[in-house]
């Protein structure tokens, strides 16, 4: 098995043969060398730069939600049938009858509304 490093500011992996090892010596760490992928990544460490900040690390990746989930696909909600059933004091055809013609009567109503507030505009701008 081949070893592979992660870069400490960016995560990416580094394969071998690649990157570059820092060791700090201003200060005592946990972690003596660190590991960068790259010169930019090594710069921007030394300039100490969040890498939470900067769009094209994987730390930023992960807090914006940008990472593809190849794995874990959304499931989608199963659309819930709703049984009609009847209110106190009225049996359910009633109350289907009245919910028919209130709909249509609204639908109706709206658009005569609205063609008749077109017009108004219309006869306005002329």
């Amino acid at each position: 098995m081949v070893r592979r490093d992660e870069c400490e500011f960016s995560h990416f992996v580094i394969h071998p043969g690649h990157g570059r090892r820092y060791v700090p010596f201003a200060f005592i760490s946990t972690k003596p060398i660190l590991s960068f992928q790259s010169p930019k990544n090594f710069e921007l460490y030394k300039r100490k730069k969040n890498p939470r900040f900067v769009a094209w690390t994987r730390t930023y990746r992960r807090l914006h939600k940008k990472h593809a989930d190849e794995g874990k696909a959304k499931r989608r909600a199963k659309k819930v049938s709703r049984a009609p059933r009847a209110i106190v004091g009225l049996d359910l055809p009633t109350l289907q009858e009245t919910r028919a013609k209130n709909k249509k009567v609204d639908r109706s109503a709206k658009g005569a509304a609205v063609r008749a507030e077109v017009a108004a505009r219309k006869a306005a701008k002329k």
